[in-house]
């Protein structure tokens, strides 16, 4: 039989981890409820106006990143914590700087 190390069963990065795991875990339980609920609001936006609103288009589009950053945490598909531990939304506010930059170069017809 194969000894056990307990460096690896007490390595701090491991249990760390686990921990925001099971946090996401719930975080992905509550974000699906938010999600259908949004959903069953846009419908009703849309019954009657025949127009998706755009703030919870926005809002939802936001949720459902953030769903899938967790869902690839949880699942071992990235060693990247999703928001609000993560530095993406720095990234991403660059790259939203480059796109307008790009959007006042356009050539007027």
């Amino acid at each position: 039989m194969t000894e056990i190390n307990k460096d690896e069963l007490l390595d701090l990065k491991k249990w760390q981890r686990f921990f925001f795991m099971v946090l996401y875990s719930f975080a992905i339980n509550g974000v699906a409820s938010i999600l259908i609920v949004l959903a069953a609001i846009q419908f009703i936006f849309y019954l009657f106006s025949s127009q998706t609103n755009a703030k919870l288009q926005s809002a939802n589009n936001w949720l459902l990143n953030f769903f899938n950053d967790s869902v690839n945490f949880v699942s071992f598909n990235t060693n990247s914590k999703p928001w609000p531990f993560s530095d993406k939304d720095e990234a991403s506010d660059a790259e939203e700087v480059f796109e307008d930059e790009s959007d006042d170069e356009q050539p007027s017809s």
